[in-house]
């Protein structure tokens, strides 16, 4: 008995091992974020790793756009409950090291742990905020929240452009007048569906947005947000 017990504990721990090791084959940003060092990157603050080769003053100067777009994901997520590791490429050759295939930044979580791969293009404030703020709803969504789907990927996203106002997806007023497109009635929920949507149609975020600000505008404004989150509530 305590022999078959004792091999299905091991077959358990070697499936999950495999399990692990082929997650990180394929995900080779999971992988570095465990071990940036291994993937040739150096440390330049907390939390903040960058490609060997960037220079003194780019790593400074990305630090500080780092630190302003902490400030913009502050104002509506005034205590930071995420533990992210950045992880910024100067270089288009680092960041298919990393797993990438043409975004600007992609976050991967689970639950409050985050990694955030920063390709050339991405290493601006906006951007920066936007990844981050997904960082900060994950973690206050939690793993189960995630796996559940309490908060489809439309909004997510949308929350994301409003949060980092990103300029490319909304118009300058507020509420609802900030909307540069209206929603279709099936946007993405799922984050494996709104990637390769998104990736095709840039437009999707504006939308995203819009969305959101409709919620909004229905509920009571950006509070409803916070108060659905703390509570556990679903979204939208």
């Amino acid at each position: 008995m305590w022999r078959v017990i004792r091999v299905s504990v091991l077959a358990l721990l070697a499936g999950g091992l495999l399990g692990l090791l082929a997650l990180l084959w394929f995900y080779p940003v999971l992988a570095a974020g465990l071990c940036p060092r291994c993937f040739g990157m150096d440390r330049a603050a907390p939390g903040i790793f960058v490609e060997h080769e960037m220079s003194r003053a780019e790593r400074r100067d990305l630090v500080e756009t780092v630190d302003a777009a902490r400030d913009t994901v502050g104002q509506f997520y005034p205590t930071r409950e995420a533990h992210t590791r950045i992880l910024a490429c100067t270089s288009d050759a680092c960041d298919r090291r990393l797993g990438g295939r043409g975004a600007a930044a992609v976050t991967y979580s689970l639950g409050a742990w985050a990694v955030v791969r920063v390709a050339p293009r991405g290493l601006t404030e906006t951007i920066l905020a936007h990844e981050l703020t997904h960082t900060e709803t994950h973690a206050r969504l939690g793993v189960l929240g995630q796996v559940r789907g309490r908060m489809p990927a439309w909004f997510d996203e949308g929350l994301s452009v409003l949060v980092s106002n990103d300029p490319r997806y909304l118009g300058p007023g507020s509420g609802i007048e900030r909307c540069q497109a209206l929603p279709r009635a099936d946007l993405p929920s799922s984050p494996f569906d709104w990637a390769p949507q998104a990736g095709r149609d840039n437009g999707l975020y504006a939308e995203a947005a819009c969305a959101v600000l409709i919620w909004e505008a229905h509920q009571g404004g950006p509070e409803a947000i916070l108060a659905r989150l703390e509570d556990g509530r679903s979204f939208p």
